[in-house]
């Protein structure tokens, strides 16, 4: 027991230098479910929000529409009060022309048709002096009628106008009011997002910080073990021996991705981990022992904790509680902190996070590169 827990906790120190060796691999924000809830609540209003600022949008577009309308009636008014006044000269003129024949007929002493009966020469003249008499009093009362037709009609139009005006200026200021409820409407909800923000950004700290914290006591503890933990026999190759690798290989392994586990097989029909990884390297010409433990004695020994060391292409081993003397499983590496290899029973030829196995399992020795 006392050799399992020495060697998860170096494990985990492992993964933490992994991980800070590998600036391309991105730092995951914290999940947990206080985190998601809050996440999913801030999600929530910021879709109420959206649809609030959509509806203040039609609300501004109905106003500018009743603005535009009212302008235009006020526009029409402004024509109406035009018309009205020149009408209103024109009766004027016309009312003045007919006080002016009267006056001047007044002044004369003529008594109007009488005087033009009178005053005829002949009989033809006294018809045509009656009916230019006739025509004249005609023509004068239809152009007085007529500008108060016209000017009535201005009137009424000018009523009408006022009418709808009121009507328009009553719609604006409703439309206008329900914009400001609205704008209110979202200021509150714009402060219930922020809020909302705010506390999501204060739990993911918290728990970055609890991550944080949590992460150093690991490593000190597995740094504290480090010295008592008894290393593979294998001497580790330094960095400049290791050469370059077969990283090919990776690609000739990801061909059998599916293929599934068999149990001593060693071709595409079926694979376990030993004989997926013979298979592949036997493919480039290169003999591999036909057993994970046998495997683990071949090429250049890469520590379990320089896992900055991995290119495509290395085998990596796994033993039971973390003891090279009991390897048990192998695969190939594929970059990225993954690995492709041959699982168990029941399972298939598959892609697998080497990181998280050693966070969980803490099983893995160390690599070989060839």
């Amino acid at each position: 027991m006392r050799i399992r827990r020495r060697a998860l906790l170096r494990h985990v120190a492992i993964a933490l230098a992994f991980a800070c060796a590998q600036p391309a691999l991105a730092v995951a924000t914290p999940r947990t479910p206080d985190i998601e809830a809050k996440q999913a609540q801030l999600a929530e209003a910021q879709s109420t929000l959206d649809r609030m600022n959509d509806e203040l949008e039609v609300q501004v577009e109905e106003y500018n529409a009743i603005k535009e309308a009212l302008d235009a009636t006020r526009a029409s008014i402004r024509e109406s009060r035009a018309e009205l006044e020149k009408a209103e000269a024109d009766l004027a003129a016309a009312q003045g022309r007919l006080g002016e024949r009267a006056a001047s007929i007044y002044k004369d002493g003529g008594t109007g048709l009488l005087d033009v009966i009178v005053g005829a020469q002949t009989f033809k003249d006294f018809l045509v002096r009656m009916d230019l008499a006739v025509r004249i009093s005609r023509a004068d009362a239809r152009v007085v009628a007529e500008v108060k037709e016209a000017k009535a009609e201005v009137e009424a139009t000018k009523r009408t106008l006022e009418q709808r005006e009121a009507e328009q200026l009553a719609l604006a200021q409703e439309a206008a009011a329900r914009a400001e409820l609205i704008e209110a409407d979202i200021a509150k909800q714009e402060s219930f997002v922020a809020s909302l923000d705010d506390a999501v950004k204060t739990l993911i700290a918290e728990e970055e910080e609890r991550q944080r914290v949590l992460a150093e006591e690991r490593a000190r503890e597995a740094a504290a073990l480090a010295a008592l933990y008894s290393s593979s026999a294998r001497p580790s190759a330094d960095a400049a021996q290791l050469g370059a690798g077969h990283p090919e290989v990776v690609a000739i392994a990801l061909q059998y991705l599916g293929v599934p586990y068999l149990y001593g097989g060693s071709d595409p029909d079926g694979f376990d981990c030993s004989g997926l990884t013979s298979y592949c390297y036997a493919q480039l010409g290169i003999d591999l022992p036909r057993t994970s433990r046998s495997q683990y004695g071949v090429g250049l020994h890469i520590a379990p904790d320089r896992i900055d060391l991995l290119i495509p292409g290395d085998l990596v081993f796994f033993a039971t509680n973390a003891d090279p003397t009991r390897v048990h499983h192998v695969g190939i590496y594929v970059g990225n902190g993954n690995y492709v290899h041959a699982p168990q029973t029941g399972d298939v030829v598959k892609v697998s996070s080497l990181v998280d196995r050693i966070a969980t399992r803490g099983d893995y020795v160390g690599a070989s590169r060839l």
